[in-house]
């Protein structure tokens, strides 16, 4: 256990030195001139060839964002994992739930349908960074419920010892907090 919550702590850690590697020129190199940065509908936003020039369009597009990206969130994380583990597990070699046309046809069709929506979604993303952070923070927010209903599935039987790792880590994660 202590190994493996180590390892996550060290993850976690990277890839918040990375997200502020990646935060800050961007930041500090930008002149003020691109639409990106701007907030909020105008005469300029136009989304896939639609101008977003009222506030009941820019609330529209928020909301269309906020379900598009949830509900992806929570049929991603449902159907990958039954997808991916029967699939791509190398040790299931024998499947019962499913016909090998089945999965080849859940496979490919609901990969095509994610791929197919995240290329929309880039360039929704892409047009103003007030339409991104809508998403983001939508998907995220879909996630940690989507976690929470996954995990209450599960049992957890944790030893005297693991709880002490679990401390460790709670308090790693407050001081990084801090």
């Amino acid at each position: 256990m202590k190994n493996k919550a180590q390892k996550l702590r060290y993850c976690i850690g990277a890839n918040i030195c990375l997200l502020i590697m990646i935060t800050i020129p961007i930041i500090l190199l930008d002149n003020g001139t691109s639409s990106y940065f701007k907030w909020g509908w105008s005469d300029n936003l136009v989304l896939i060839s639609i101008p977003i020039n009222t506030k009941a369009r820019y609330i529209s597009v928020c909301v269309y964002i906020v379900l598009i990206k949830a509900s992806g969130v929570l049929i991603g994380e449902i159907a990958n994992p039954i997808l991916g583990f029967n699939i791509y597990n190398p040790d299931k070699m024998v499947i019962t739930e499913f016909t090998k046309n089945e999965l080849q046809l859940y496979g490919n069709s609901l990969w095509f349908i994610d791929g197919f929506k995240r290329l929309m979604l880039i360039m929704v993303s892409i047009t103003q960074i007030d339409l991104a952070l809508i998403g983001m923070l939508s998907s995220e927010i879909m996630a940690i419920f989507t976690i929470r209903m996954l995990l209450n599935e599960k049992e957890f039987n944790i030893n005297v010892e693991d709880i002490k790792d679990i401390e460790d880590m709670e308090e790693g994660v407050s001081l990084i907090i801090q």
